[in-house]
């Protein structure tokens, strides 16, 4: 199925269900379906053509989903941008991505996209036919040479007949793949693909016509987007904001009745501090899916439990789309909370490898998770020898995570393929180490390291203290060496104020690059005792 016979589908026999709750604005399936051969009709009129690419770089309103679906009536690839990015990022996605049209909000409150644009070298932007502009209208083109053109205008006509509409098979989305370097990969993903994992994922968390989904993550990435494809496979109502404030949030999920939502566990988080952690404050909220993306909100799912709502852990990529696999609603709270779980797709199996021999390793034991699913994507962007170093002859995506599988279709994530040490020959998850040193009395977070150091690997942790508290390196180390197998203890410990960031689509997400080049330099510094 492609989107234009999903959002028919809708606008025909519900016309009047609501689609999108734009704060406070109702948007109905029929408004939207309305906004979108509008938009269609729009890009048509200025050129656009099937196997164009528009980058898409606005906040979650309204038009971003009217853009997108008419991009894909047409056969424009969407290349999402992150509104964080800036100029660097933004020249290199559009440059890369070939696109020739840009969508974005100019005068959006708080994000300097004009300004942003006029810091990116001008030679990647010469590809670009038109600029078209939600808001209000700079009294400047937004690109130099480049024409702006009026989201709120109204086409000359409406979209010919003769246009086809795109298959389900045509490229609809690029994804950028997270990560700390410059150049991401591009995902790309076309629209049968999208729509049925959308259709997968309802069905797995019991979304259904009516139920409504608080957007807890910007459409413009997986996770976030992934969220979207639920609510529109199945009918449902998107609870959604330009700017997620967990107060908002909070009055959002209540005055729209929000049965779901998807989320990082910050903002889910905030939302409980948002409603002081009261019982049973959002009756109707009947799952909240998270991911665990700020590493010292440990204690979230058991506050979580108290209130009533239902958590359950997920796990997902951009390669493989954002909620891949969820845990179960029905169990214990000590499985619930864990990210992984059963894949959504009937069809998608999984299965470990061991990173040294490469056999696939029984149920149980921990390797690298490699998964077989009909969402995976068509390919990276102009990139094949990624593609193919990424997917194997079978069809299985090489995740770079480790994990262990429970059965064919459920599994354990544990951590990324890097984050795992080799610790006098025994192979050690991090966190192990890191919610040992939360326990400490004046530790709010912590994130332990792995670097080589004459000859071998050794642990390095990072400390942020509570406020008021007095932490010091031998207290740490002391109080690890009684409590842990000495070669999971720190040989160095350094207490600082924040850990090092790199933001993305749904988190701030710490570097560990930073902070294993700052172990380096710690290990080469004299201890304090010594």
């Amino acid at each position: 199925m492609n989107f234009s016979a999903l959002l028919t589908r809708h606008a025909s026999e519900r016309p009047d269900a609501i689609a999108l709750y734009d704060i406070d604005q109702a948007v109905s399936y029929a408004e939207l379906q309305r906004e979108t051969l509008r938009i269609a009709a729009l890009l048509h009129e200025r050129g656009a053509r099937p196997g164009d690419r528009l980058a898409l770089w606005l906040p979650n309103c309204t038009a971003w989903l009217a853009i997108f679906l008419a991009c894909a009536r047409l056969g424009i690839t969407v290349v999402s941008m992150n509104t964080r990015f800036r100029s660097q990022e933004v020249g290199d996605l559009i440059s890369r991505g070939e696109c020739r049209w840009l969508a974005m909000w100019p005068a959006f409150k708080g994000l300097p996209f004009a300004q942003i644009l006029r810091h990116v070298d001008a030679s990647l932007l010469s590809a670009l036919q038109g600029v078209l502009v939600v808001g209000e209208k700079p009294c400047t083109e937004p690109v130099v040479g480049t024409a702006m053109f009026d989201y709120d205008s109204v086409p000359a006509s409406p979209l010919p007949d003769t246009v086809p509409e795109a298959a389900g098979g045509c490229h609809a989305l690029v994804y950028t793949t997270s990560g700390t370097t410059s150049q991401p990969k591009l995902v790309v993903h076309d629209q049968e693909t999208l729509v049925a994992h959308g259709a997968n994922v309802a069905q797995v968390h019991g979304v259904v016509p009516g139920d409504a989904i608080l957007m807890g993550a910007p459409f413009c990435g997986a996770f976030g987007f992934s969220s979207a494809l639920a609510g529109l496979a199945a009918g449902a109502a998107l609870i959604s904001a330009p700017v997620l404030d967990p107060k908002e949030c909070a009055r959002q999920i209540k005055r729209y009745r929000a049965t779901h939502t998807f989320a990082n566990n910050e903002l889910l988080d905030r939302i409980l501090h948002a409603v002081n952690d009261e019982p049973n404050p959002f009756p109707l909220l009947r799952i909240a899916g998270f991911a665990s993306f700020a590493p010292s909100l440990g204690d979230l799912p058991a506050r979580a439990e108290k209130t009533g709502i239902t958590l359950v852990g997920l796990y997902g990529s951009s390669e493989l789309q954002a909620l891949v696999a969820a845990q179960p609603h029905d169990a214990p709270l000590n499985e619930r909370q864990l990210a992984g779980g059963k894949l959504a797709a009937p069809e998608a199996r999984v299965r470990a490898r061991d990173t040294h021999s490469g056999i696939i390793l029984p149920h149980g034991e921990v390797g690298e998770i490699e998964i077989k699913a009909p969402s995976l994507m068509k390919g990276y962007l102009h990139n094949e020898d990624a593609t193919r170093e990424a997917i194997d002859a079978e069809g299985y995506f090489r995740t770079g995570d480790l994990g262990h599988t429970v059965d064919e279709q459920s599994f354990i994530f544990h951590a990324r393929k890097g984050d795992f040490l080799r610790l006098s020959g025994f192979l050690v998850n991090p966190v192990e180490m890191e919610q040992f040193i939360e326990t400490l009395t004046g530790v709010a977070a912590c994130q332990v390291v792995g670097v080589v150091h004459e000859g071998k690997t050794v642990p390095v942790a990072f400390v942020i203290a509570e406020t008021n508290a007095t932490l010091t390196e031998q207290l740490i180390i002391g109080q690890c060496r009684t409590s842990l197998a000495q070669f999971k203890v720190p040989v160095r410990a350094a207490v600082i104020a924040a850990f090092p960031v790199v933001e993305s689509a749904n988190s701030n997400k710490i570097q560990r690059s930073e902070l294993q080049k700052m172990a380096l330099a710690l290990l080469g510094q004299a201890c304090p005792d010594e």
